[in-house]
């Protein structure tokens, strides 16, 4: 007797390490600012003396940014386009498994129509075999689809990591 396949099972495991790596992200560049910060800070005293004195007046060289200044300014922009995107993405499948939920239900409003012109125990077996066949395949396509945005992240990640 043949083994009936298992049943597919959504593995939210992929989602999970996204979201982790982003935060893991999200911390490298905070810190990368934090330490940028102090960079700038102990850059500024030394531009004033140490003392608190009134700064010199600016030069033409001065309307070019520090290395600790862009430093800075690219660890923040590295950390908002990070957050962006996992917002996006997210933003993103929200909308997607809207979408899917109305087209399921659409489908679920249908059903008691299809049973009540059953006229026979066959054709009800066979109306919800369809249904349940039906389900099964929209819940698969539906899952392939939310997973491919995160691994298109994930390989993303690995592409910035490499």
């Amino acid at each position: 007797m043949p083994q009936a396949p298992e049943p597919a099972t959504f593995d939210l495991s992929p989602v999970l390490k996204a979201y982790v790596e982003s935060i893991d992200v999200w911390k490298k560049n905070y810190e990368n600012l934090a330490k940028s910060a102090r960079e700038f800070q102990g850059f500024a005293a030394e531009g004033q003396g140490g003392h608190g004195a009134a700064p010199a007046a600016p030069s033409s060289h001065d309307a070019e940014q520090s290395p600790s200044t862009a430093a800075y300014d690219t660890a923040v922009a590295q950390w908002q386009k990070s957050g962006e995107d996992l917002f996006k993405r997210f933003a993103q499948n929200q909308v997607e498994l809207c979408r899917f939920f109305a087209s399921r239900w659409e489908q679920y409003l249908t059903l008691p129509d299809q049973v009540a012109k059953c006229h026979t125990v066959g054709e009800f077996g066979a109306l919800q075999h369809a249904f349940l066949t039906r389900f099964a395949a929209d819940y698969m396509q539906e899952s392939e689809r939310l997973a491919q945005p995160f691994a298109e992240y994930l390989a993303s990640l690995g592409d910035r990591h490499a």
